[in-house]
């Protein structure tokens, strides 16, 4: 019988996803570089291929899940468009040697994106395959990725065991899978304050 494990929904702040990421939005301290009528932040991006710039389409469904994948070569990044809400799950990095150790289930987290700011992953963060929109039809993301992983995911026969990306399939796995719940209303508070 399949297990079905709650993740509870939280805030987004620096603190709680300081072990997945950094927020992009949010300014932190003084700028990195400044000159009349611009400041600057740099933010830790890493990439070891060539980066290129998509929008993804999320479709609306379920918070519901079975698979999560990590990047080994890139810090990923999504910036919500047009003020797009949704609930992205991330687990902490694990070892990048082989065989892929899996994240431990009681460590993933769930994070509300509120349409304000976006996420930049660590490289090998662990992170369900999709952002879940919070209201249909969509939720627009500029993404930005690396050439080669995103080459790899979509011609690779084996997405288990990449060079890049590692996934992780729960079901398969442990007879697993994963809800984000928000038990404590915290998407009709970020509603209602808008």
């Amino acid at each position: 019988m399949t297990t079905l494990i709650d993740i509870p929904l939280e805030p987004l702040t620096h603190e709680a996803f300081a072990p997945f990421g950094q927020i992009v939005g949010e300014l932190p301290g003084t700028p990195g570089w400044t000159r009349p009528l611009l400041d600057a932040w740099k933010m830790t991006f890493a990439i070891e291929g060539k980066a290129e710039l998509r929008v993804m389409r999320y479709h609306h469904q379920a918070p519901e899940f079975h698979l999560m994948e990590r990047h080994l070569a890139v810090t990923e990044s999504r910036v919500p468009m047009g003020g797009a809400q949704a609930v992205m799950v991330v687990a902490p990095p694990t070892s990048i040697g082989r065989p892929t150790k899996a994240p431990d289930p009681a460590s993933l987290r769930a994070f509300h994106i509120d349409g304000t700011v976006g996420l930049m992953l660590w490289r090998g963060t662990w992170h369900a395959l999709d952002c879940f929109p919070l209201k249909p039809p969509f939720a627009d993301f500029a993404f930005i990725t690396e050439v080669e992983t995103e080459d790899e995911i979509e011609t690779s026969k084996d997405p288990i065991d990449g060079k890049r990306t590692q996934l992780v399939d729960f079901q398969a796995l442990a007879d697993t899978r994963f809800r984000v719940v928000d038990s404590h209303g915290l998407v009709d508070r970020v509603t209602s304050q808008r």
